[in-house]
């Protein structure tokens, strides 16, 4: 499939702030209530509940079509109306990603654009929240993946000299880890999708 390249300056149209109000209201479905969704046409609007602290940070928000191209990189800042709305006119037919996300979430919701409309795949939805990594026994973690049509997670584990000293596939959303036989000291988890990797610090103590 050719591979459409876009210039930031092209997609510099794309962002501009929504209308007023609305998004308070609609918790939606994604990752700490962040929602993308179908406003008019090619048009799409970012939900960013103003009363999630986790959700209103920071959020990094890209555009990727279906070869990976990244078509647009922007930041999505804390606002009144919880509301960023992106102009899609200027892409063609074809699939596309708007991923969002910070250092508590992630997600992607895919998009088809046809003509002069525009829909949202409730269907193609991914997302997956920070891990969070607790101790059930001595140097024994369990690494436990909030997740929604994750397919693709990975743990991988670094000493503190960030070298690699294990990885492996995390299926499902938990994972146990027996580290008994790792020397002691500090040891970094990274957890995630390919897309999204988090990280996380545990020590080791004898």
């Amino acid at each position: 499939m050719k591979k459409f390249r876009l210039s930031i300056a092209v997609l510099l149209s794309v962002w501009s702030l929504a209308g007023t109000g609305g998004a308070k209201a609609d918790n939606g479905s994604g990752a700490n209530g962040v929602k993308i969704e179908k406003s008019e046409n090619k048009k799409v609007r970012l939900y960013i509940p103003t009363d999630n602290a986790k959700a209103n940070s920071a959020v990094d928000v890209a555009i990727i079509d279906v070869d990976g191209t990244v078509l647009y990189k922007g930041v999505a800042t804390r606002n009144k109306s919880g509301q960023q709305s992106f102009n899609l006119k200027n892409l063609p037919d074809g699939q596309y990603y708007i991923t969002a996300g910070n250092n508590a979430w992630w997600m992607s919701q895919g998009v088809i654009i046809r003509g002069n409309s525009l829909v949202v795949d409730s269907r193609n939805l991914q997302q997956v929240m920070q891990p969070t990594i607790t101790t059930y026994e001595k140097n024994k973690i369990e690494v436990t993946m909030p997740a929604v049509n994750i397919t693709d997670a990975s743990v991988a584990i670094y000493d503190a000299q960030n070298v690699l000293v294990h990885a492996d596939k995390l299926t499902g959303t938990k994972r146990r880890f027996d580290l008994s036989t790792l020397p002691e000291g500090a040891y970094t988890f990274v957890v995630g999708p390919d897309q999204k990797h988090f990280s996380s610090r545990i020590d080791v103590r004898r």
